[in-house]
């Protein structure tokens, strides 16, 4: 089971990657108004895959990624034995990692 959640974790680093770049790339473009929602990948690391698409505007996706354990998934998505939701939006769920976990993020 540990194995499993280590997976879990180093799964939502990677796709936290991805989303760094399409955040960069919005960024970069400048075209984008404040209030423009951007679809990101689901950050929840399900090791049999998600494809779920989370809506945040380039601000929210820098509040959730300001501190470098806190993912954005979809709400359903989180897994309470790895991580702590602190954040709940309509479309996205934010979620800690536990310190047992936090290294596998970093």
């Amino acid at each position: 089971m540990e194995e499993r959640f280590e997976r879990q974790a180093r799964n939502e680093s990677l796709l936290r990657t991805v989303n760094e770049q399409i955040a960069a790339l919005g960024e970069g473009a400048g075209w984008a108004d404040p209030a423009h929602q951007f679809s990101f990948t689901c950050e929840c690391g399900m090791l049999e895959g998600c494809g779920g698409r989370v809506l945040m505007t380039l601000a929210e996706y820098e509040f959730v990624h300001s501190e470098r354990d806190r993912f954005a998934v979809l709400p359903g998505h989180q897994t309470d034995d790895i991580e702590c939701v602190v954040k709940q939006h309509e479309r996205y769920v934010v979620v800690d990692k536990r310190d047992a976990y936090e290294h596998l993020v970093e």
